[in-house]
């Protein structure tokens, strides 16, 4: 029952769409896993999200394992009755959390952009487009590792408010890597902030056969666009607004008092978002 709430308000908070279309295939997936602390000023409380990487041939696509479970559940078995279960068995399994459901396009709609989509309930979408974006990478060629069998080099950058340490592999000539990270001479298997609050950790490398699409919602219009730090703030401003409705009794979750009092709890602590402006 617990999992099933929880899974319930991730449903809430994210929404499922139906109608969805293919833009490219993808020629290698790269899981991830996203360890992160929600609470600036706690060392304790780590959330994990199992993430992964579709890289094309045009576009590369970043979101939770279970994002990609379920559209393509959803796209190539529409009248499967079970497949609100399946999806909420696999999110048990593998993990959500609302700092970790976006959907990042790089690549799209033109090259070099980057598209962030996110949903916040089945009515609320926004979209941040990022043209160009361009890191600053420092490369320090004289630092060697193995990581997951692939040799590595290190690389530092600084973004949106943190200093990041990146391990990446010349062994896959992949210029992309977790979230919005890309420009280095290859894969990047393993990044990380100083301060180790998010944490991007390669976990398997495959590569795909020709059935393995990318897909995109097919109605963008629907979605609000917004500057990154646009959203940020937007981010914050809805987590207190679902506080104060779940206050007023407008959401009806079904908690004992307890349970509300530790939700309200977790959604107060939730200050610590990758970007910060």
């Amino acid at each position: 029952m617990k999992r099933f709430i929880v899974f319930l308000l991730v449903y809430l908070s994210v929404g499922l769409c139906l109608c969805q279309e293919v833009i490219d295939v993808a020629k290698f997936s790269v899981k991830y896993k996203y360890t992160f602390y929600p609470d600036s000023n706690r060392t304790t409380g780590a959330a994990v999200s199992d993430m992964i990487l579709q890289v094309g041939s045009n576009v590369s696509r970043f979101s939770e394992q279970v994002d990609v479970f379920s559209d393509s559940l959803l796209y190539f078995y529409p009248s499967d009755r079970t497949k609100f279960q399946k999806i909420n068995d696999f999110y048990n399994s593998h993990g959500s959390h609302i700092f970790s459901t976006f959907k990042i396009y790089k690549d799209f709609p033109n090259k070099g952009d980057i598209y962030f989509l996110t949903h916040r309930g089945s009515k609320v979408h926004y979209a941040v487009l990022e043209k160009d974006e361009n890191m600053n990478w420092k490369l320090d060629n004289n630092s060697d590792t193995i990581i997951l069998g692939f040799s590595c080099k290190k690389a530092f950058t600084k973004f949106r408010g943190r200093e990041y340490i990146a391990w990446y592999t010349s062994d896959i000539p992949i210029n992309d890597g977790p979230y919005k990270f890309r420009g280095l001479p290859g894969l990047i298997v393993l990044i990380y902030d100083k301060k180790n609050h998010h944490r991007f950790e390669i976990t398997e490398l495959n590569e795909n056969s020709a059935n393995t699409p990318i897909f995109i919602e097919s109605d963008l219009n629907k979605y609000k666009e917004l500057t990154p730090k646009e959203f940020v703030d937007v981010f914050y401003a809805e987590n207190m607004n679902f506080l104060n409705r779940v206050k007023k009794g407008e959401i009806a979750i079904q908690l004992s008092k307890e349970q509300q009092i530790k939700l309200l709890r977790k959604f107060k602590t939730r200050n610590n978002f990758i970007e910060r402006f």
